[in-house]
Protein backbone atom coordinates (compact mmCIF):
# COMPACT_ATOMS: atom_id res chain seq x y z
CA UNK A 1 0.00 0.00 0.00
CA UNK A 2 1.28 3.52 -0.85
CA UNK A 3 2.67 5.21 2.03
CA UNK A 4 0.67 8.37 2.09
CA UNK A 5 -2.64 5.91 2.54
CA UNK A 6 -1.00 4.16 4.85
CA UNK A 7 -0.99 7.15 7.36
CA UNK A 8 -4.22 7.95 6.23
CA UNK A 9 -5.65 4.62 6.99
CA UNK A 10 -3.59 4.72 10.54
CA UNK A 11 -5.34 7.69 11.19
CA UNK A 12 -2.57 10.86 10.64
CA UNK A 13 -4.71 12.53 8.33
CA UNK A 14 -5.77 13.10 4.90
CA UNK A 15 -3.66 11.86 2.05
CA UNK A 16 -2.74 15.20 1.03
CA UNK A 17 -1.31 15.66 4.95
CA UNK A 18 0.64 12.87 5.04
CA UNK A 19 2.14 13.96 2.16
CA UNK A 20 3.01 17.21 3.27
CA UNK A 21 4.44 15.27 6.04
CA UNK A 22 6.43 13.36 4.26
CA UNK A 23 8.10 16.30 2.24
CA UNK A 24 8.99 17.89 5.69
CA UNK A 25 10.53 14.88 6.90
CA UNK A 26 8.39 13.75 9.65
CA UNK A 27 7.49 10.04 8.76
CA UNK A 28 10.15 7.21 9.45
CA UNK A 29 10.11 3.63 8.45
CA UNK A 30 12.00 1.19 10.17
CA UNK A 31 13.98 3.51 11.68
CA UNK A 32 14.63 5.80 8.53
CA UNK A 33 13.35 8.77 7.07
CA UNK A 34 10.96 8.41 4.34
CA UNK A 35 10.48 10.84 1.72
CA UNK A 36 9.69 8.74 -1.04
CA UNK A 37 5.78 9.32 -2.45
CA UNK A 38 5.96 6.17 -4.15
CA UNK A 39 7.06 4.14 -1.22
CA UNK A 40 5.19 0.90 -0.75
CA UNK A 41 4.66 -0.03 2.99
CA UNK A 42 4.71 -3.68 3.73
CA UNK A 43 3.55 -5.91 6.39
CA UNK A 44 7.00 -6.31 7.97
CA UNK A 45 7.24 -2.56 8.16
CA UNK A 46 7.56 -0.45 10.96
CA UNK A 47 5.62 3.18 10.38
CA UNK A 48 6.43 5.99 12.34
CA UNK A 49 5.06 9.91 12.96
CA UNK A 50 6.85 12.27 15.57
CA UNK A 51 8.40 9.07 17.09
CA UNK A 52 5.03 7.01 17.60
CA UNK A 53 4.56 3.60 16.30
CA UNK A 54 1.58 3.45 13.82
CA UNK A 55 -1.43 0.97 14.28
CA UNK A 56 -2.96 0.35 10.81
CA UNK A 57 -6.76 0.51 11.36
CA UNK A 58 -8.49 -1.86 8.68
CA UNK A 59 -12.10 -0.79 9.15
CA UNK A 60 -13.68 2.83 8.62
CA UNK A 61 -15.58 3.97 11.51
CA UNK A 62 -17.85 7.05 12.13
CA UNK A 63 -19.20 8.14 15.26
CA UNK A 64 -22.30 10.41 15.82
CA UNK A 65 -22.01 12.66 18.42
CA UNK A 66 -24.83 14.69 20.09
CA UNK A 67 -22.47 17.32 21.73
CA UNK A 68 -23.54 19.14 24.34
CA UNK A 69 -23.51 23.05 25.36
CA UNK A 70 -19.48 23.69 27.16
CA UNK A 71 -17.69 21.23 25.27
CA UNK A 72 -14.46 22.14 22.66
CA UNK A 73 -14.58 20.17 19.36
CA UNK A 74 -11.03 20.63 19.08
CA UNK A 75 -8.85 17.82 20.44
CA UNK A 76 -6.80 19.93 22.98
CA UNK A 77 -7.42 22.91 24.68
CA UNK A 78 -5.05 25.13 26.69
CA UNK A 79 -7.48 26.24 29.08
CA UNK A 80 -8.47 22.71 29.95
CA UNK A 81 -12.37 22.77 28.72
CA UNK A 82 -13.92 19.53 28.47
CA UNK A 83 -13.17 18.56 25.11
CA UNK A 84 -16.20 16.23 22.87
CA UNK A 85 -13.46 13.80 21.87
CA UNK A 86 -13.57 13.11 25.30
CA UNK A 87 -17.12 11.32 24.96
CA UNK A 88 -15.89 8.31 22.83
CA UNK A 89 -13.83 5.95 24.47
CA UNK A 90 -11.67 4.55 22.03
CA UNK A 91 -8.11 4.00 21.78
CA UNK A 92 -8.29 5.09 17.68
CA UNK A 93 -7.22 8.46 16.19
CA UNK A 94 -10.39 10.12 15.56
CA UNK A 95 -10.77 13.50 13.61
CA UNK A 96 -13.50 16.13 13.62
CA UNK A 97 -15.34 16.52 10.91
CA UNK A 98 -15.92 20.62 11.05
CA UNK A 99 -16.68 22.22 14.26
CA UNK A 100 -19.59 23.60 16.57
CA UNK A 101 -18.56 26.54 18.93
CA UNK A 102 -18.50 26.22 22.56
CA UNK A 103 -22.39 26.98 23.01
CA UNK A 104 -23.98 25.64 19.80
CA UNK A 105 -25.63 21.85 20.27
CA UNK A 106 -26.11 18.74 18.31
CA UNK A 107 -24.54 16.23 15.35
CA UNK A 108 -20.63 16.29 15.04
CA UNK A 109 -19.01 13.54 12.90
CA UNK A 110 -15.83 11.92 14.01
CA UNK A 111 -13.87 9.31 11.92
CA UNK A 112 -10.74 7.34 11.79
CA UNK A 113 -10.99 8.04 7.86
CA UNK A 114 -8.78 11.37 7.06
CA UNK A 115 -9.71 11.25 3.43
CA UNK A 116 -13.41 11.13 4.56
CA UNK A 117 -13.25 14.32 6.64
CA UNK A 118 -11.28 15.83 4.10
CA UNK A 119 -13.58 15.55 1.23
CA UNK A 120 -16.59 15.95 3.86
CA UNK A 121 -14.78 19.55 4.89
CA UNK A 122 -14.15 20.39 0.98
CA UNK A 123 -16.13 23.38 -0.34
CA UNK A 124 -16.97 22.17 -3.32
CA UNK A 125 -19.08 19.16 -1.88
CA UNK A 126 -21.56 21.72 -0.51
CA UNK A 127 -22.47 19.36 2.44
CA UNK A 128 -25.34 20.44 4.04
CA UNK A 129 -25.88 21.49 7.39
CA UNK A 130 -29.10 21.64 9.45
CA UNK A 131 -30.10 23.72 12.07
CA UNK A 132 -33.06 24.82 14.61
CA UNK A 133 -31.71 28.49 15.63
CA UNK A 134 -33.88 30.41 18.17
CA UNK A 135 -33.63 33.75 18.60
CA UNK A 136 -35.13 36.94 20.78
CA UNK A 137 -36.66 38.73 17.61
CA UNK A 138 -38.44 38.47 14.16
CA UNK A 139 -35.85 39.04 11.19
CA UNK A 140 -37.82 41.46 8.71
CA UNK A 141 -38.54 39.85 4.81
CA UNK A 142 -36.50 42.03 3.17
CA UNK A 143 -33.53 40.87 5.36
CA UNK A 144 -34.44 36.87 5.47
CA UNK A 145 -34.71 37.45 1.13
CA UNK A 146 -30.98 38.64 1.43
CA UNK A 147 -29.77 35.42 3.84
CA UNK A 148 -31.06 33.59 1.24
CA UNK A 149 -29.57 35.44 -1.87
CA UNK A 150 -26.37 36.35 -0.28
CA UNK A 151 -25.65 39.20 2.82
CA UNK A 152 -22.41 40.94 2.96
CA UNK A 153 -21.40 41.54 6.35
CA UNK A 154 -18.35 44.15 6.57
CA UNK A 155 -15.62 42.59 7.22
CA UNK A 156 -16.47 38.72 6.50
CA UNK A 157 -17.57 38.42 3.25
CA UNK A 158 -20.99 37.07 1.76
CA UNK A 159 -22.89 34.71 3.60
CA UNK A 160 -25.51 32.52 2.36
CA UNK A 161 -28.42 30.34 3.89
CA UNK A 162 -31.76 28.82 3.29
CA UNK A 163 -34.19 29.90 6.23
CA UNK A 164 -37.56 29.38 7.08
CA UNK A 165 -39.62 30.91 10.03
CA UNK A 166 -40.63 27.46 11.77
CA UNK A 167 -42.88 29.23 15.29
CA UNK A 168 -42.98 32.24 16.90
CA UNK A 169 -43.76 33.54 20.26
CA UNK A 170 -43.34 36.11 22.65
CA UNK A 171 -39.73 36.90 22.76
CA UNK A 172 -38.81 33.59 20.62
CA UNK A 173 -38.62 32.98 17.37
CA UNK A 174 -37.57 29.59 15.80
CA UNK A 175 -35.68 29.12 12.28
CA UNK A 176 -34.88 26.37 10.42
CA UNK A 177 -31.48 27.21 8.71
CA UNK A 178 -29.41 25.18 6.27
CA UNK A 179 -25.80 25.80 5.18
CA UNK A 180 -23.45 24.90 2.37
CA UNK A 181 -20.50 26.71 2.99
CA UNK A 182 -19.21 26.41 5.71
CA UNK A 183 -17.45 29.57 6.93
CA UNK A 184 -16.66 29.70 10.42
CA UNK A 185 -19.77 31.11 12.90
CA UNK A 186 -21.98 31.70 9.85
CA UNK A 187 -25.04 31.57 12.35
CA UNK A 188 -23.87 33.44 14.79
CA UNK A 189 -22.35 36.69 12.32
CA UNK A 190 -25.68 36.51 10.45
CA UNK A 191 -27.63 37.41 13.75
CA UNK A 192 -25.17 39.74 15.23
CA UNK A 193 -25.31 41.68 11.87
CA UNK A 194 -28.77 42.29 12.20
CA UNK A 195 -28.49 42.68 15.58
CA UNK A 196 -31.04 40.12 16.91
CA UNK A 197 -29.76 38.11 19.81
CA UNK A 198 -29.64 34.25 19.82
CA UNK A 199 -31.03 32.48 22.54
CA UNK A 200 -29.72 28.31 21.03
CA UNK A 201 -28.43 26.99 17.79
CA UNK A 202 -28.79 23.03 17.38
CA UNK A 203 -27.57 21.12 14.14
CA UNK A 204 -29.82 18.37 13.34
CA UNK A 205 -28.31 17.23 10.39
CA UNK A 206 -25.21 17.26 9.03
CA UNK A 207 -23.99 15.53 5.16
CA UNK A 208 -28.10 13.65 5.44
CA UNK A 209 -26.94 11.91 8.89
CA UNK A 210 -29.70 13.02 11.34
CA UNK A 211 -29.23 13.68 14.65
CA UNK A 212 -31.85 11.44 15.70
CA UNK A 213 -32.51 9.95 19.20
CA UNK A 214 -29.22 10.22 20.23
CA UNK A 215 -29.18 11.92 23.89
CA UNK A 216 -26.86 14.56 24.71
CA UNK A 217 -23.40 13.93 25.29
CA UNK A 218 -23.77 10.32 23.79
CA UNK A 219 -22.82 8.60 20.55
CA UNK A 220 -23.46 6.29 18.15
CA UNK A 221 -21.06 4.53 15.68
CA UNK A 222 -22.21 3.43 12.55
CA UNK A 223 -19.99 1.19 9.59
CA UNK A 224 -18.98 3.24 6.57
CA UNK A 225 -21.22 1.40 4.51
CA UNK A 226 -24.02 2.30 6.79
CA UNK A 227 -22.58 6.07 6.16
CA UNK A 228 -22.91 5.69 2.81
CA UNK A 229 -26.66 4.55 2.68
CA UNK A 230 -26.98 8.38 3.66
CA UNK A 231 -24.71 10.56 2.08
CA UNK A 232 -23.59 10.57 -1.69
CA UNK A 233 -19.97 12.16 -0.63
Amino acid sequence: MRINKYLARCGVGSRRQCDEYIKNRKIKVNGNVIDNFSYSVRDSDCVQYKGKNLTFVVENYIYIVNKPRGYMCTSDDPRGRKKVIDLIPVNVRLFNIGRLDYNTTGIILFTNNGDLANSLLHPSNQVQKKYYVESKENIKNNDIENIRKGLFIPGFGKVRADITLLESKKNSFIWNIILTEGKNREIRRIFSYLSNKLKKIHRYEFAGIKLGNIKSGKYKKISYREFNKFTSI
